[in-house]
């Protein structure tokens, strides 16, 4: 034994400490539930009495080598999410308190099967994920894996008795479960927490001092979710599935609560569930190679529905005079100055616009400025538009079966789920309803009256982009939403309006807390009785060959735009810059060359400007 080590006497926990007593006579309190047992070695860096760092030692059972795995410092690392405008920094962290399982209690309402923390057997631990504005948000669960498991014996070449008789059942490690608020799945935790896990289980995991191999997921929902693949885990195949029986657990220790095994018989009538692997020793990622199903980078491919420019050329409106003479209107001529024509004067005045095929489009403007009137010209039909407006100039109508228009006439005798991609496979369903912030289990089986007014927004914006038209139409776009809703709901009308091939025209006055995530083609920024600006890009050419992206840019707005930005787009929304240009004027052409580093991931390449126009290309 060296200086700095010592052998654990005897150990105490509770749900705000582990006091650990040591056969010298030392004691220290250390945060609760840490995995330690009587007879282990721990070793202090640099001294007991002025430690910085804890290390459990031992000989690794499963590999006949000495290591360490460290207990303190507690796990905690930080991460920045990006929605733009909003940056999000996220502490992973290891529960500190009992107040902080308080927290992961509320959070267990929001996970698909409910309640049943205590179902989980063996060894356990939990990871937080917190945001400083909004507290804990999320969690993520380590755990002894379930001993049976068809896709595990196969990979393995292994049997249920030969991994106990081995203690091979010791190094697998499980991820039972990841919970996040359903205001915050929009940001991509769920992979965040995933690779948080495989961190911790790296440096400070052990059952019976046998070291981790590998980390295990079972669960039905990886077959809609998929952010555990975007961690890194491979799918390996599913399970046997089984039904009657049930598990009566016995419950190790290294928990991080105090758990009754009476009360639960679980593990019944199960279905196949899907296997999924994550490798921490070079010989089970040998194993999986097979499993690895490798993809060359691509891009969607744009295929807009619309075949012809939507043009609006010289156009003047004004609202038909309807107002009829009283006594209090008489007094506010007299007084004022005024006469009924004042209050009827044109919204839009010499307008001309072009909207070509598969554009997203934000028309933006003080209230009165004409965003709903230029929006009317196409979401109402002829004869009712000649009854209230009066115009000249040219555009072009559309048959009302072109045009899809937000509402909230909704079936409320039917759940949410049984709305959209009717006749599709649900996995497309619950893709649309994630896309635009419904993404609680819970949530897809309720009915529209059962659910709060933003998720009612949110689920009017789901059937706008079921609806398969050529064309979608919301006025005043995320007027209901908070700003970080706002956001992720912009982000995935975005990408949904890429993939379905619709144009989009939206209006808004107050844009900045989503246009960063909308990334417009254009802005038309209406001002009272002015000339309207346009800010527009337009990308011309795009040519992709293997690591190496071409592509050129056109200011074709009437405005210049300033401090163009291309660069890669990573899960967690960060923007990695590949090149830029500090001003684009009208009608300028920029070519950009990107070269991209092997192995590159990023799930979009964007072109954004201080304007907030931009365009994005998505990958496959």
């Amino acid at each position: 034994m060296i200086m700095n080590q010592f052998i654990v006497k005897h150990v105490i926990a509770t749900g705000n400490f582990t006091k650990v007593k040591f056969e010298g006579g030392e004691e220290i309190l250390l945060r609760p539930f840490i995995y330690i047992r009587p007879q282990d070695v721990i070793e202090f860096t640099p001294s007991v009495n002025g430690f910085k760092e804890i290390y459990k030692v031992f000989e690794d059972r499963g590999k006949n080598e000495l290591k360490k795995v460290k207990i303190h410092p507690p796990y905690e690392k930080k991460e920045v999410i990006c929605l733009p405008p909003h940056r999000f920094e996220v502490i992973f962290r290891e529960r500190k308190s009992s107040e902080d399982w308080k927290m992961v209690k509320e959070l267990e309402r929001f996970h698909y099967r409910g309640k049943g923390l205590n179902k989980i057997v063996g060894r356990r631990t939990v990871l937080l994920a917190e945001i400083k504005e909004f507290g804990v948000i999320g969690y993520g669960i380590l755990s002894a894996s379930v001993v049976a498991c068809a896709p595990r014996f196969k990979l393995l070449s292994t049997n249920f008795s030969d991994q106990m008789r081995s203690g091979l059942i010791n190094q697998i490690v499980r991820i039972p479960r990841i919970v996040i608020h359903p205001e915050f799945r929009g940001l991509h935790l769920g992979a965040l927490i995933a690779k948080h896990l495989v961190n911790y289980a790296q440096e400070y995991w052990d059952i019976n001092h046998y070291t981790p191999i590998m980390i295990e997921v079972i669960a039905a929902m990886t077959e809609y979710h998929k952010f555990f693949e975007q961690a890194g885990f491979i799918k390996v195949g599913y399970t046997t599935g089984y039904k009657g029986q049930a598990i009566i657990p016995k419950y190790g220790n290294g928990s991080f609560s105090p758990r009754d095994s009476s009360e639960y018989k679980f593990m019944r009538n199960q279905q196949p569930k899907p296997y999924l692997v994550y490798p921490l020793s070079p010989e089970i990622k040998q194993k999986l190679k097979p499993y690895i199903i490798s993809k060359a980078l691509s891009f969607m491919t744009k295929k807009p529905k619309l075949k012809e420019p939507l043009k609006f050329e010289n156009l003047t409106m004004k609202y038909r005079v309807k107002n009829g003479s009283t006594e209090r209107t008489n007094i506010v001529k007299e007084v004022f100055g005024v006469d009924s024509e004042h209050a009827f004067s044109p919204v839009i005045t010499g307008f001309s616009l072009l909207i070509e095929p598969g554009e997203v489009v934000l028309f933006t403007g003080a209230s009165g400025s004409g965003k709903s009137t230029i929006l009317k010209l196409l979401t109402t039909n002829l004869s009712s538009l000649e009854n209230i407006l009066e115009w000249s100039g040219t555009f072009r109508r559309l048959p009302e079966n072109m045009v899809e228009v937000l509402n909230t006439d909704f079936d409320f005798a039917q759940p949410l789920i049984d709305q959209i991609k009717i006749g599709k496979d649900i996995r497309e369903s619950i893709e649309l309803l994630n896309s635009v912030g419904l993404t609680e289990a819970h949530l897809y089986i309720k009915r529209p009256n059962q659910i709060s007014d933003g998720q009612k927004y949110r689920f009017a914006i789901a059937k706008l982009c079921d609806s398969e038209k050529p064309i979608w139409v919301a006025d005043e776009f995320a007027s209901t939403l908070n700003p970080e809703m706002a956001a992720i709901v912009a982000k995935g009308l975005r990408k949904l309006a890429y993939k379905y091939g619709a144009t989009v025209l939206l209006g808004a006055p107050h844009i900045s807390y989503f246009v960063g995530s909308l990334l417009p083609n254009k802005i038309f920024r209406l001002r009272w009785g002015m000339r309207a600006l346009i800010y527009s890009l337009k990308v011309k050419n795009f040519h992709h060959d293997g690591n190496k992206i071409l592509l050129s840019v056109l200011n074709n707005g009437n405005t210049p735009l300033t401090n163009l930005q291309v660069g890669l787009i990573a899960e967690n929304g960060v923007f990695r810059l590949q090149g830029s240009i500090s001003y684009l004027s009208q009608e300028q052409i920029h070519e950009i060359s990107i070269e991209l580093e092997n192995d590159t991931t990023f799930s979009a390449l964007v072109i954004k400007t201080d304007e907030g126009v931009g365009d994005i290309l998505y990958t496959e």
